[in-house]
């Protein structure tokens, strides 16, 4: 039988308007018959404050509800920076010069990706959904994905959009064989800065952790936008173009298409 894990992370800001669409767009696509299993990590705050983003207020507790008959995790912010050594990260350099808060912010995302990630792998599932619940998904999972989970267990299926110079780090479908780099990239931030000579980058990150760990790149074309604590939905350009980088990435991209393309047709 077929496993399949959904990796929940991060805060869940506004359920009511995305958790439907969730259900309608990730958890109904996924394969009928399949042995499937939600999982996850979320921080348990009351407020949530985003200088970058413009936002400010309250949560209501009644984010948390979908997520209750899940196997996971409510946990604080309490010592996730010190166990991952920001103070070294931040030495690094600020990459988005907002005095580490969007720095900060990814630590503690990272951190509530590997914690769910950490309790997926007793479930040694086939495929791995990674999903932000803040996100507002505005079409489905394509199917043909989950076919064949042994010819596609070092695939990585990656937003076809928003790359910012590595890969879109929103959502992805990840093989039995690279879920874990996926999911525990926080493991790799200074093998990335050394090796790069950059500043930690969300994107350009998880770029770096799949391709040291052999990850097949396709892409997705599934789309989905990040909804506010105030409701109100985030400018999303959904162009593979935008913020693809340099010519390195653009034929990086060409190939990661071409993947796709050859899935379909299996």
């Amino acid at each position: 039988m077929l496993k399949i894990a959904v990796a929940f992370f991060g805060i869940p800001r506004n359920s009511q308007i995305c958790f439907p669409s969730i259900e309608q767009c990730v958890l109904k696509q996924l394969p009928a018959g399949s042995d499937i299993k939600c999982f996850y990590h979320l921080y348990k705050i009351d407020e949530v404050q985003n200088a970058r983003s413009g936002e400010k207020g309250e949560l209501a507790a009644d984010n948390y509800q979908p997520f209750e008959p899940m196997t996971g995790e409510l946990t604080s912010t309490e010592g996730v920076l010190e166990r991952w050594n920001f103070e070294q990260v931040k030495a690094m350099g600020d990459t988005w010069a907002d005095d580490y808060a969007s720095l900060r912010n990814l630590i503690y995302q990272l951190h509530s990706l590997h914690a769910v990630t950490t309790m997926i792998e007793s479930f040694n599932p086939d495929f791995v959904v990674f999903v932000r619940p803040d996100n507002f998904f505005h079409t489905e999972l394509p199917g043909y994905v989950f076919n064949h989970p042994q010819a596609r267990r070092h695939n990585a299926y990656i937003p076809d959009w928003q790359w910012w110079g590595g890969v879109n780090d929103r959502f992805a479908i990840c093989g039995r064989d690279t879920y874990v780099a996926y999911g525990k990239r926080i493991e790799r931030i200074f093998d990335f800065c050394k090796a790069t000579g950059r500043k930690l980058h969300s994107e350009r990150l998880l770029k770096f952790a799949l391709q040291q760990a052999g990850a097949k790149v396709c892409t997705l074309k599934t789309q989905a936008s990040r909804v506010r604590i105030t409701g109100v939905f985030a400018e999303e350009s959904f162009s593979p173009k935008r913020g693809m980088g340099k010519r390195e990435n653009r034929y990086f991209h060409v190939f990661a298409t071409l993947r796709t393309w050859m899935d379909r047709r299996r």
